[in-house]
């Protein structure tokens, strides 16, 4: 049985995540991602550790740890980090939008046919409390 056949028959598992929480296994993720940016511009600059721990004004150690996937920023190092090397950092908190948040509408096709003007159609749906 090929490499490819093993994988594709392989049972689901979550052995890797077992134990750990939603938020500890998204954390591991998030971090490995800046690690891996970080690490990936350094490389683009054909810069070893000890070179690009002196241009960004840190020790290789530093430098080491930010690569490691663990290193756990702070928004003002990871926001320094980004405006030296000119990427951009972004966080994004927000609730999770479900069906029930929208109200839906049926449209009322004689009475879209036949409106008078724009305002009218405007303030028919605004009534209903509807974004148009």
């Amino acid at each position: 049985m090929s490499f490819v056949d093993k994988v594709s028959n392989a049972k689901e598992t979550n052995w890797v995540t077992e134990g750990f929480s939603n938020a500890d296994v998204k954390t591991t993720v998030e971090l490995a991602k800046i690690s891996a940016q970080i690490e990936r511009c350094r490389i683009d600059m054909h810069m070893t550790q000890k070179e690009f721990a002196d241009y960004m004004g840190v020790t290789q150690g530093m430098v080491s740890k930010w690569e490691s996937r663990e290193y756990n920023f702070t928004m003002k190092t990871l926001n320094e980090i980004c405006a030296k090397l000119k990427l951009e950092a972004s966080v994004c908190i927000e609730k999770p939008c479900a069906k029930s948040d929208y109200t839906i509408i049926k449209w009322d096709l004689e009475k879209v046919a036949n409106r008078q003007s724009k305002d009218e159609w405007v303030t028919s749906f605004s009534e209903k409390g509807a974004i148009a």
